[in-house]
């Protein structure tokens, strides 16, 4: 017996053993979690149309990505500022989506549009966030009484037991384009002032509002920028490391209406801005050249006008413009061109209407009223009459079912404003206009097609992920069911369009920093960059595939003012502009 107690292990190594084994398998379950936080798979709620402005995040394979959850029933929604005075008001401003998001210290461009707004260290990056505030609306001068930026946390799951959180208020080097900002501007910014005290790692939790209230020694410095800007830029640090501690705020997404968006809260006494009224419109086109050459007279003599200073507003009544009616021969026609010439002689090209202008048009119904009628190029302005159609209005599915007439099959469909107004015309792809169509029936009988698959199954559609961000999906058209194509990180994708083949989709997408157009393999899931520019104001957009797959139209303002009509190989090469006009030509669909 003695000698059997002497082999059997103690009853405190038998311990040892099984507290190691514990450890061993926490360890296992825990470490892959630390290393990349799971987020969950997210239906996507599905938009019909889109309008692009924006560029949302990067995610690497170390990058922390917290899952944007709801704040708890009992967090806090706001921290209160003091009650205003009765001669004072409350301003408050939401941060800008578009250009608000988080700097990795290793990425060479921000993250836009993020949900997450990270802060702190993790892996082997540090993380900050920028917010931008509009403040146009509180003018230059007034007493800032009190001010406060509320943010609401999103993710504590990386956060360490260590370390400090800050904002501060930055100066950007002026004349600069904010999309040509990277993250060492921003960290090489200078500060103007801290905001607020800093919070520790037991102020931070999920659903709670940390409020950076601006101490009576940093208001100055908020006044002296609003005085000179009309916007501010603040930035989001925690600790630097060496031991992973980062805390994740909500940015509320590209989404205004939902979310936990930044807010900017500012109770002050306004000051006043000095309206200037504007000079009486020129009644004709000769007073307007007389003002031209009098103005250009006093430039050479003292130079080009100071700005007007931040307090100083032009007034901005709204005018109503009624919409000129169509010419009914081609004299009157020929007339107004010559009259559009001498305006664009004495003031320049046109411009868009200004934002306080009103055209006054008739109601918009969304299929066009008028049987289509093909007519030659040489007799487009002639009068025509039109032949009303029935009043139902086509499903998609009969508009798919609808055929196309052969002649216009293998030409470009073009919007175009070289006939004074918007007009429908086919182009070869040479360039070269053949005939002009009335009412858009045919144009949109083309179109409809582009985002079906050849065999009609199946559409692509563009919709936010679970990040916000927009990509481009597969919807079945039989089941509904969705399935997610591009996988952007920063950016975002619209006006997808399949190839005659099946096999291919070309798309625009802003992941580059402008808008440029790629094609997916899918059968490799591989999307490829087929147009650079690197400009933001250069958009290149609508591409359509030519009938053979071989080819891709699309239009593009590059290097002109308007936009015109390009021809690329598939694979971007052989590059032209088949338009060569100083009209605007827009929106390509060939008809396959």
């Amino acid at each position: 017996m003695n000698n059997l107690s002497s082999r059997l292990p103690s009853l405190t190594t038998l311990l040892w053993i099984l507290a190691s084994l514990v450890a061993f398998g926490a360890f296992l379950f825990i470490a892959p979690n630390l290393i990349n936080p799971p987020r969950p798979t997210v239906t996507p709620t599905l938009v019909s149309s889109l309008q692009p402005t924006i560029a949302p995040s990067v995610t690497a394979a170390a990058t922390p990505t917290p899952v944007p959850i709801a704040p708890p029933p009992n967090a806090s929604t706001s921290v209160p500022l003091p009650t205003a005075p009765t001669d004072a008001r409350e301003y408050v401003s939401v941060a800008d989506p578009t250009r608000s998001g988080y700097l990795k210290s290793n990425d060479d461009k921000p993250h836009w549009g993020d949900r997450n707004l990270h802060a702190g260290f993790f892996g082997s990056d540090r993380y900050s966030s920028i917010l931008f505030f509009d403040v146009s609306a509180l003018a230059p001068n007034s007493e800032i009484i009190a001010a406060q930026i509320e943010l609401t946390g999103l993710s504590r799951d990386n956060l360490g037991a260590q370390g400090e959180w800050r904002a501060s208020l930055l100066r950007l080097p002026d004349f600069q384009d904010w999309e040509d900002l990277t993250p060492k501007d921003f960290s090489d910014a200078t500060v103007l002032s801290s905001i607020g005290e800093p919070f520790k790692p037991t102020d931070l939790d999920l659903g709670r509002v940390n409020a950076f209230r601006f101490a009576d020694d940093q208001i100055p410095a908020l006044v002296n920028d609003i005085n000179e800007h009309t916007f501010l830029v603040v930035r989001l640090e925690g600790p630097a490391g060496p031991d992973n501690s980062l805390f994740t705020w909500d940015s509320g997404g590209l989404d205004l209406k939902s979310g936990a968006h930044p807010t900017l809260r500012i109770v002050a006494r306004p000051g006043q801005f000095v309206v200037v009224t504007n000079t009486p419109t020129a009644e004709n086109v000769v007073t307007a050249a007389a003002i031209a050459v009098e103005q250009t007279a006093f430039v050479e003599r003292v130079g080009t006008p100071t700005p007007f200073p931040r307090n100083h507003a032009t007034a901005t009544p709204i005018i109503l413009v009624t919409k000129a009616p169509t010419a009914l021969n081609v004299e009157t026609r020929v007339a107004a061109a010559q009259v559009a010439t001498a305006v664009a002689i004495t003031t320049g090209t046109y411009t868009p209407t200004p934002e306080n202008w009103i055209e006054v048009t008739a109601t918009f119904t969304p299929f066009p009223t008028r049987t289509p009628q093909v007519i030659p190029a040489a007799t487009l302005f002639a009068r025509l009459t039109p032949t009303v159609l029935p009043t139902n209005t086509p499903t998609i599915r009969q508009m798919l079912s609808t055929p196309l007439p052969d002649f216009l099959k293998g030409n470009l469909l073009v919007v175009t404003d070289r006939f004074l107004e918007p007009s429908i015309v086919v182009m070869r792809p040479d360039g070269t206009i053949i005939q002009g169509l009335t009412g858009g029936v045919l144009y949109d009988l083309a179109l409809v097609r582009e985002p079906f698959s050849p065999d009609r199954s199946r559409r692509l559609i563009v919709a936010p992920d679970d990040r916000d961000v927009l990509q481009i999906w597969i919807q079945d058209e039989n089941n509904g069911q969705q399935k997610l194509l591009t996988h952007l990180a920063r950016g975002l994708a619209y006006d997808p369009v399949w190839s005659p083949d099946g096999g291919r989709i070309a798309y625009v997408s802003r992941e580059a920093g402008s808008d440029e157009i790629f094609v997916l393999d899918l059968g490799t899931g591989v999307s490829t960059q087929i147009t650079r520019g690197g400009n933001p104001f250069i958009y290149k957009q609508k591409p359509t595939w030519s009938p053979d797959g071989k080819q891709i139209a699309f239009k593009a303002n590059d290097g002109t003012l308007n936009f015109q009509i390009w021809l690329m190989n598939a694979d971007g090469s052989n590059l032209r502009n088949i338009s060569q006009s100083e009209s605007n030509d827009t929106d390509p669909v060939w008809v396959k």
